[in-house]
């Protein structure tokens, strides 16, 4: 299992790209991006809720229905901007979105960096994830951390390659601490842990053990809310195959359903049994070696598998396989780029009106942007299809 899924063949660059130069432009870009939407408005205000939950009502996030469906440690920057925004003045928008936009910029910087230690350091690597319109959207605009959990999980991947087991135990804890989507990647990644004594074991717990420390004061004060707002949480279905469903009979029927509606959560779930099916056969494939990937190519293919698997995907998901593509230059990084941007730009105008411009102001009308949205969504979802399929392809026959 050390086979790497091919990537186009470039010359690394030799023209002084620093990763630091690198990840200024990308912090750059983001604060602009920030500055233009600087509202409360869609995850932002929901953020600002918990926060003036958490301030005035309880410590305890989990206790404010439909509000924080994440892992513990997020809070408290959300309850930290607003604190500041109460106190100083100063924007909440602006102050719970500065770590995500400086996260981001450093994990431009360090993707930069781990190509050129793997001899891939090529004008597209160095660019391609700072000036990555997604990333732009998703983080400057939107405001969403996905990145920030990211961050962690591109460390872990790279530690776990430089053999510092630990750190990139403590890593994925920090990621899965953050959003729980990197606990994904974790069962790939033990596979590339030498398998000598209780290195796996101890690599587990490390990866685990914090998060559970984490939520053990939640899960003492109402197991019943931690339960309900964290482990029930189950997306909502804005992309994927079954927002893909949903925007086509939008356009057929006239009339769009609202992505809570209960006719979507049988969908839900039988996509929630077929994505862990999925996970589990790439898992055992690549254990036997039927898919000779490296952990790096491993934690993409499981994160384009939920793409396209799983059906109840929200805007920020289409981040997740982002970094570790631009990583590996895979071929299908500009077609999904140019797809995602275009639904992503009509999904905000459309369902999420005031992320991109001030709400009474958009410079897409309802019926453009609904149809920006419609076909994007159905074209994105085929895209990842055909790009999980190639990664596939080429892990069984790589060499």
């Amino acid at each position: 299992m050390t086979a790497a899924p091919a990537v186009p063949a470039e010359a690394p660059g030799g023209d002084g790209r620093s990763p630091a130069v690198v990840a200024a432009v990308a912090l750059g870009v983001r604060v602009i991006a920030v500055l233009l939407s600087d509202r409360v408005v869609a995850d932002v205000l929901r953020y600002r809720k918990v926060a003036a939950h958490v301030l005035d009502v309880s410590w305890n996030p989990y206790l404010a229905p439909r509000l924080y469906p994440y892992p513990a440690a997020w809070v408290w920057v959300e309850v930290a901007a607003e604190w500041l925004a109460r106190h100083t003045g100063v924007s909440f928008a602006l102050a719970v979105k500065a770590p995500v936009v400086v996260a981001d910029a450093l994990l431009a910087g360090i993707l930069l960096q781990w190509a050129r230690e793997r001899g891939r350091d090529t004008p597209r690597s160095a660019w391609a994830y700072a000036l990555h319109p997604v990333a732009v959207l998703v983080v400057g605009f939107h405001g969403q951390f996905d990145s920030v959990a990211l961050l962690a999980l591109v460390c872990a991947l790279r530690w776990l390659e430089r053999g510092h087991l630990d750190r990139s135990a403590l890593a994925f804890a920090a990621g899965v601490a953050l959003k729980s989507f990197p606990v994904l990647v974790l069962p790939f990644a033990l596979l590339f842990v030498p398998a000598k004594g209780s290195a796996r074991v101890r690599y587990t717990l490390l990866a685990t053990v914090p998060v559970g420390l984490l939520l053990l004061p939640f899960a003492v004060a109402d197991r019943a809310a931690l339960t309900r707002e964290l482990f029930a949480y189950a997306g909502v279905p804005d992309f994927g195959w079954i927002g893909a469903v949903r925007a086509v009979r939008a356009v057929t029927t006239g009339q769009l359903a609202r992505a809570s509606a209960n006719q979507w959560s049988p969908l839900v779930t039988a996509s929630k049994a077929l994505f862990l099916a999925a996970a589990a056969a790439l898992w055992v494939a690549v254990a036997r070696g039927w898919i000779r990937w490296r952990a790096e190519a491993s934690a993409l293919g499981v994160l384009l598998a939920f793409q396209v698997v799983y059906g109840a995907l929200s805007a920020q998901y289409l981040l997740w396989p982002v970094p570790l593509a631009v990583l590996l230059g895979e071929r299908f990084l500009t077609v999904h780029a140019v797809v995602a941007t275009f639904a992503l730009v009509g999904f905000y105008f459309f369902l999420a009106p005031g992320v991109l411009t001030p709400a009474d102001t958009p410079l897409l009308g309802a019926a453009v942007a609904e149809r920006f949205w419609t076909v994007g969504t159905a074209a994105l979802w085929l895209i990842c299809a055909a790009w999980t399929v190639d990664l596939v392809r080429r892990g069984r026959f790589a060499e």
